[in-house]
């Protein structure tokens, strides 16, 4: 049985990371289900490559800094007074202890990559079309507040995490119109990501955006003259902002961000503490502060992996801080989140893991260049290991493209 397994191993093991792939959207039972059949998948092999992947990940920095960095966590609740905050936080980041070492030990073909992103290319699109049929015409309500509902409320999931799942397909039929692939087809599904980001309504996603669509296109038109290039990609860009700010989701986030923004912490504070404010970059300013003074006081081992919203919540309580108070807002910040939690062992931990993501990395990768990228900028503004669908594109995600863009083709 072993050796019928084995025989289709590559088979098995692109369904488990497209079972996780395509239940991004639709569950977090079988999200799981597909993280403990990764685990389950390493064993399933004979003793000599078992022994041989082992022997690899013992050697692989990457993978090393994933196990020290779950340490950094189990360390961090010894000195914690609300434990059972801190076995929910641990297990939740279990995958990040595994997952990386199965992920990077494991070969692929690129053939059997591409029918995962082929496969997941049309599942994506179906899953969109169906929450956008429901959300319009059964619920009858806008558009512009499809994130509301539909992410928020009945998904349970931030469009942050979303987002990532938009990329990956976007990413690949950018590569086939590169490779002049069925370039009408891909085309039309290039459309409808670009579509479902604006529908996402972030602006960090469309910033996101931005990079992929200059960079892309610099690249697609490599033939043409540089003023072409440099005049497609603003005429590109600028379509972009122009139809962003047509949409009345962002439209009103932009407005709210370039109006009420101040940068006095005591007016910020002020005004947090009077109203329910909608202006999430002061929200951020106030909780960065709020993080990095309570590091400072609690240095260098952090406040512990327990008790790191405990004290975020006494703190939005002392200076009155209703949205965060009503909503229990954590960090939005990794980096901080690390620091405040586990203080310099940590945090240093995390950046360097991020270091380490961020230097194998190339421009010249279709998709280890871009999620890599956004995930670090990203985590400047959320704290995506708060969350299952964070640590499954923090363990899952990012070491599955960086193992598939670094072995040889």
């Amino acid at each position: 049985m072993i050796k019928t397994f084995i025989k289709y191993r590559e088979d098995i093991y692109s369904v488990i990371v497209l079972l996780g792939l395509i239940s991004f959207m639709l569950s977090y039972a079988l999200n799981s289900i597909s993280v403990i059949l990764l685990i389950v998948f390493f064993f399933l092999d004979s003793k000599e490559n078992i022994i041989n992947k082992l022997s690899y990940l013992r050697n692989n920095k990457v993978f090393l800094l994933y196990v020290l960095f779950f340490l950094t966590q189990i360390i961090g609740l010894l000195y914690s007074s609300n434990v059972s905050y801190g076995l929910k936080k641990i297990t939740l980041l279990i995958p990040v202890l595994f997952v990386p070492g199965v992920i990077i030990s494991e070969t692929i073909q690129e053939s059997k990559v591409y029918k995962i992103l082929e496969v997941l290319k049309y599942t994506i699109t179906c899953i969109f079309l169906y929450y956008i049929f429901f959300h319009f015409f059964i619920d009858e309500r806008p558009l512009n507040n499809f994130v509301l509902y539909v992410i928020n409320e009945r998904l349970g999931v931030s469009q942050f995490y979303i987002l990532f799942i938009v990329i990956v397909p976007l990413l690949y039929c950018l590569r086939l119109i590169e490779l002049r692939i069925s370039f009408l087809s891909n085309l039309f599904f290039v459309l409808f990501f670009i579509f479902c980001v604006f529908l996402l309504g972030n602006k960090t996603s469309l910033i996101f955006l931005f990079v992929i669509i200059s960079t892309k296109g610099y690249n697609y038109l490599k033939n043409k003259s540089h003023t072409f290039k440099i005049f497609a990609i603003v005429a590109s860009i600028t379509s972009v902002m122009v139809v962003a700010y047509s949409m009345p989701g962002i439209r009103k986030k932009i407005d709210v961000l370039v109006q009420t923004t101040d940068f006095d912490l005591k007016t910020i504070i002020t005004k947090n503490s009077v109203t329910y404010t909608k202006n999430t970059l002061e929200h951020r300013i106030l909780i960065n502060y709020i993080s990095t003074k309570e590091f400072i006081k609690n240095f260098p081992i952090g406040v512990g992996t327990g008790d790191y919203q405990d004290v975020l919540n006494k703190n939005y309580d002392k200076i009155n801080f209703k949205v965060a108070k009503k909503e229990s807002l954590n960090n939005h910040n990794q980096y901080l989140s690390e620091f405040l939690k586990t203080g310099l062992l940590g945090g240093f931990c995390f950046l360097i893991l991020m270091f380490l993501l961020l230097k194998s990395v190339s421009i010249k990768q279709n998709f280890c260049f871009y999620l890599v990228i956004f995930f670090a900028i990203g985590c400047l503004f959320e704290s995506y290991l708060d969350r299952q669908h964070g640590v499954y594109i923090f363990a899952v995600l990012l070491p599955f493209f960086m193992r598939y863009e670094e072995q040889p083709k």
